[in-house]
């Protein structure tokens, strides 16, 4: 089989020849420059002969265009970037966000990486853009204001809403025209540590599928839905119009048992603990893989971490993964 056809296979719960797999990571100090993130991420899925590359840009050029500006020191030493001037002070601020054209600042910048990795890698692997939720884009715009703005001023907070939807829409079709094969789009902020599943479905739902359909519209075939966090709201989000799950398999409900028992039939990305991986547990990764062999019967099972492994990455633990994967 090749990549796309044993992809398209296990997105339809159809057997393949053996199970396909991706891993991605950070690449901290060269994903502001499009030319040397493309030839980085193309080099790292060629060396590791990755059935499908999820973009890895940094996790705020979604809101750089609006003027947030974000510390990037603490990534090459495993930790995560923060904003440090918000773009959405005051509720106001909301109404008042600029509209953004998707070839332009750093969004433009992210889809001159997405056509250089896509052609780099040609047409054989698919890649996957990170795509951001537009609520998540509100939390990284405020820095968590966005909840207690919801409370007091919600007509502001749904009218930023919508421009940050158009922008995402716009982006979204923009990423598979530049070649991708369908978006990882990335929700945070649905977790019951956050929102009820009544207030989140209520406020974001219909942005959430306006950017999935523009995807779907403009040709993606491979849009996955990446749940974040612990407690997720599992349930407002599982029937979402995607064509795979990812979530913290292992690290919060449901397992994929339960999943698949419940009669959820989506293909899953996922199975992998990332921190058995950034803890170099090899043990503990094919006690993950056989756990999503068993639970799966080799079906509808993309193997893969649940999110982002923290860089640095040991590829050569990477590579005693995959000869599990490839020899199961």
């Amino acid at each position: 089989m090749t990549k796309i056809e044993r992809i398209r296979a296990a997105l339809c719960n159809e057997a393949t020849d053996r199970l396909p797999y991706g891993f991605w990571t950070h690449l901290p100090e060269i994903d502001l420059n499009p030319e040397r993130l493309a030839e980085a991420t193309a080099a790292f899925a060629t060396r590791l002969d990755l059935d499908f590359v999820k973009s890895m840009p940094n996790g705020f050029y979604c809101v750089e265009d609006w003027g947030c500006e974000i510390d990037f020191s603490e990534i090459a030493a495993g930790g995560v970037g923060k904003v440090t001037r918000v773009a959405v002070n005051a509720p106001g601020d909301w109404v008042t966000l600029a509209r953004l054209a998707p070839h332009q600042g750093a969004l433009g910048r992210e889809l001159r990486h997405l056509a250089q990795l896509t052609q780099r890698l040609g047409n054989g692997t698919p890649v996957l853009a990170t795509v951001f939720s537009p609520l998540t884009i509100a939390n990284k715009l405020s820095n968590g204001k966005h909840r207690a703005h919801l409370a007091s001023h919600p007509d502001a907070v749904m009218a930023g809403l919508e421009i940050i939807t158009q922008a995402t829409c716009a982006f979204a079709r923009e990423t598979i025209q530049s070649g991708c094969a369908g978006i990882f789009f990335a929700t945070q902020d649905a977790t019951s540590q956050l929102f009820d599943a009544t207030t989140y479905k209520r406020v974001t739902e219909a942005f959430d599928h306006r950017v999935l359909n523009a995807a779907r519209e403009a040709g993606g075939w491979f849009n996955v839905l990446h749940m974040h966090g612990d407690d997720i709201l599992f349930d407002a989000l599982k029937d979402y119009p995607v064509d795979a799950l990812n979530w913290h398999i292992g690290e919060t409900p449901p397992a994929i048992a339960d999943y698949r028992t419940n009669g959820g039939t989506r293909a899953i990305v996922g199975g992998l603990q990332r921190t058995h991986i950034t803890q170099g547990n090899l043990d503990a990764v094919v006690r993950d893989i056989d756990a999503a062999v068993a639970q799966t019967q080799k079906r509808g099972i993309l193997l893969a971490p649940a999110c982002v492994i923290r860089h640095p990455v040991d590829e050569r633990l990477i590579l005693q993964i995959i000869n599990k994967i490839k020899y199961l």
